[in-house]
């Protein structure tokens, strides 16, 4: 009897989360978008060498490394997000932001909410 009430939470579980995995792909385009967006620059940098014989995969280095400080942010966020590292960015965050945990009062959380 108790294993069949296991059985029975487990694939009330396995449904919900087939259901918020549905809707989610539901909402991926938005995702791929925003991806596409931020990677076009780096794309066609790299694709310029190919039909432009005086321009290099050296220059298309330079050129990446001449991107502005938040396009590189953004980027670095967005593939570690891609390959679920999720955590890394949220530990980052926690730094650049000093929303970790505080050793006095109140614990942490968003400045912006204090």
């Amino acid at each position: 009897m108790a294993n069949d009430n296991n059985i029975e939470d487990y694939l009330e579980v396995a449904q919900a989360q087939h259901a918020m995995s549905e809707e989610s792909m539901d909402k991926s385009w938005k995702d791929e978008f925003i991806v596409a967006v931020f990677m076009l620059p780096i794309i066609i940098n790299f694709l310029v060498p190919l039909w432009d014989s005086t321009f290099t995969i050296a220059m298309a280095w330079e050129n990446l490394a001449k991107a502005p400080e938040w396009y590189q942010t953004v980027v670095s966020i967005l593939v570690l997000v891609i390959f679920g590292l999720k955590a890394i960015v949220y530990k980052v965050a926690d730094k650049l932001f000093d929303t970790g945990p505080k050793s006095t009062g109140g614990g942490g959380g968003c400045k912006c909410k204090e």
